[in-house]
């Protein structure tokens, strides 16, 4: 166990060096370890603490400048951190819902350290944990204590190769057999295969796989998922029927083993269902607490929450990094001057301040909405855990989806224009490796991509507004929403006949003009996409075309071919000219994973024969 910081506020919260940087805190108009103390508070605070000086004490986490490990013992030194870390026993399984800010801090303080680290540890712990304690019941609680003592290590593979924002299409099957009371999970082909899932290329025992449910009678009752062992625990050897291998190198985070798994009519007892949304009975009967699928979808999307809004918490964790180093950079880099014999800081003119100022803003505000939105998704899950199947339950858990989707592209997108803000900012220093920007901005640019494309989910935050404007027309109902994100639409009409006007620019400086402001875009913007769609649907098309019908497309590909080079000098299996997008990419996969002697039954999915002989006479 780490030790704790003992003493006063000199030992928690220690003078800094003296130096270049006293001018700058001198001037400053108020204490920063006020400021610090108010943010976060002394508890927290000395928590932070003892998790920075556990790792910079500790030999096993020692930073070596210039050294290049190997993607094997670079995952390797990973994995030994991870499992450090619960030896320290910075957190015990009840923390995550009595103490969860500190879930959420200690996560970043890893971050902050190595995202590969803390990603490792995020995924088994909170990720695996909460899934199985969130969806699961009590015959499942038996794995939380597994999880915490590493007797087992989990992964959450609802990601597929040809599917990932769009979960409902995720093809994964779970056919249940009355006979043996046994799910068969199969993966019906190498499009299904679950890929990108952290901890499972080299290290998961277990994983939750998300699968379509069906009952016999050839009823499907949607995306369920599963507890699943993946590897023997002593060996790390596949279990029967399941192929796992890792995905290769990354552009960052690559010492987070991402990995693949193919199920072929793996047989799994009817306990293995993480049955809290929906349950089979041995006879084969399918039974929810639900009264319809659209409230048990809702409460499901809360447990899928999770990942989006510890990202906006990595994200904003990232910007923090960037934007210390650059301003701190910016305080003491002195070029031109009044005089040719006097230099300022950088710092001191207003392009400077104008690149780095707005996001050192936007770090404190985006900290604070990720917090907020991490302690209501725990408030969702109590619920869940205390049986709650409300209709305001339901809605509370698309609520926090639509926040959550939304916050996460906010959150994530910031801090990638931030990080390149920052990067460009420092000039040439900023490019040198050592000062650890270009690894910041590569370890920040899958949180753009994975738990949901930030596209789609911005589209999936509007499907939830344009909902809400359809009840109120055809049920006159109000806008209301447990958290109130939404409430103020319920005098958006008011609100779009409102202008914009104000005595002087000091006016400009109150929140509530700023606020007022984004509450009459966010009503236009519902407004004109209703208008809009509504026009299209006039038109004949569906409801697909209606949102899809104004891309400038049909001549993209033609265009690319124009200025492509051949594949050789591509070089890049998911862009050559034949198109073949997710066979290249999973014979490219399996070729550096050589996993293919592991399991003779592969070939005998069809479609990718072809690949997989060629990649044999190679291997």
């Amino acid at each position: 166990m780490a030790p704790t910081v003992e003493g006063g506020d000199a030992a928690l919260l220690p003078e800094f060096p003296r130096g270049p940087l006293d001018t700058y805190r001198a001037r400053a108009s108020f204490s920063w370890k006020e400021l610090a103390l108010f943010t976060e508070g002394e508890d927290m605070l000395r928590f932070k603490k003892t998790i920075f000086s556990a790792l910079e004490n500790d030999p096993l986490f020692a930073r070596s400048p210039g050294a290049h490990l190997s993607l094997e013992k670079y995952r390797e030194l990973n994995f030994l951190r991870c499992k450090r870390i619960f030896e320290y026993d910075f957190l015990s399984a009840g923390d995550v819902f009595e103490s969860p800010l500190r879930v959420s801090a200690l996560i970043q303080c890893l971050g902050m350290y190595d995202w590969s680290l803390a990603a490792k540890y995020l995924l088994h712990t909170l990720i695996f944990g909460s899934a199985v304690f969130s969806s699961g019941s009590e015959r499942h609680f038996t794995y939380i204590q597994k999880i915490f003592s590493m007797e087992i290590f989990g992964c959450f593979a609802l990601t597929e190769l040809s599917h990932g924002s769009n979960t409902k299409a995720i093809r994964t099957t779970a056919h249940y057999s009355p006979a043996t009371e046994e799910f068969i999970i199969h993966s019906p082909d190498f499009e299904a295969a679950k890929f990108w899932v952290g901890n499972m290329g080299k290290t998961a025992t277990h994983a939750v796989v998300f699968a379509q449910l069906h009952v016999p009678g050839g009823q499907c009752h949607g995306l369920h998922p599963f507890i699943i062992q993946i590897r023997d625990p002593k060996t790390l050897l596949p279990m029967p029927g399941v192929m796992v291998g890792d995905i290769g190198r990354k552009l960052g985070q690559n010492g987070l083993d991402n990995g693949f798994a193919v199920f072929h009519k793996v047989r799994v007892p009817r306990q293995s269902l993480l049955n809290r949304m929906g349950d089979v009975t041995p006879e084969g009967t399918y039974v929810s607490p639900f009264k319809d699928a659209r409230q048990r979808f809702g409460a499901s999307l809360g447990s899928l929450s999770w990942g989006r809004v510890t990202i906006m918490g990595m994200a904003v964790a990232n910007l923090k990094l960037a934007v210390s180093i650059a301003v701190r950079f910016s305080a003491t880099r002195r070029q031109f001057g009044p005089t040719e014999d006097e230099e300022i800081p950088v710092l001191e003119y207003q392009t400077q301040q104008w690149r780095l100022l707005p996001y050192l803003a936007a770090a404190y505000v985006l900290d604070h909405v990720s917090k907020s939105l991490f302690l209501d998704l725990v408030e969702l899950q109590r619920g869940l855990a205390a049986g709650d199947r409300s209709a305001r339950q339901a809605e509370l858990g698309r609520e926090i989806h639509a926040l959550a989707s939304a916050g996460k592209a906010l959150a994530s997108w910031t801090a990638q224009q931030g990080i390149q803000e920052c990067r460009e900012a420092c000039g040439g220093h900023g490019y040198l490796a050592i000062n650890r920007l270009g690894v910041l901005r590569d370890d920040n640019d899958p949180n753009c991509t994975y738990e949901g494309d930030n596209n789609v989910l911005l589209q999936q935050t509007s499907n939830y507004l344009l909902g809400l404007r359809a009840c109120r027309v055809q049920d006159g109902a109000c806008f209301r929403s447990p958290l109130k994100s939404v409430d103020f639409l319920d005098s958006y009409p008011g609100i779009l006949d409102q202008r914009f006007e104000v005595s002087s620019v000091a006016d400009c400086l109150d929140s509530a003009v700023a606020l007022a402001a984004y509450k009459w875009l966010v009503c236009y913007l519902l407004r004109e996409t209703h208008e809009k769609f509504n026009q299209e649907k006039r038109s004949g098309s569906d409801d697909f075309e209606a949102r899809n019908n104004c891309q400038l497309k049909d001549d993209a590909v033609a265009l690319v071919d124009v200025i492509a080079p051949p594949d050789f000098v591509l070089d890049s299996p998911i862009g050559r000219a034949d198109g073949e997008l997710y066979k290249n990419l999973w014979g490219a996969v399996l070729q550096d994973s050589k996993v293919l002697e592991r399991a003779s039954w592969w070939p005998e999915f069809s479609v990718n024969k072809p690949v997989i002989g060629s990649l044999k006479s190679k291997l």
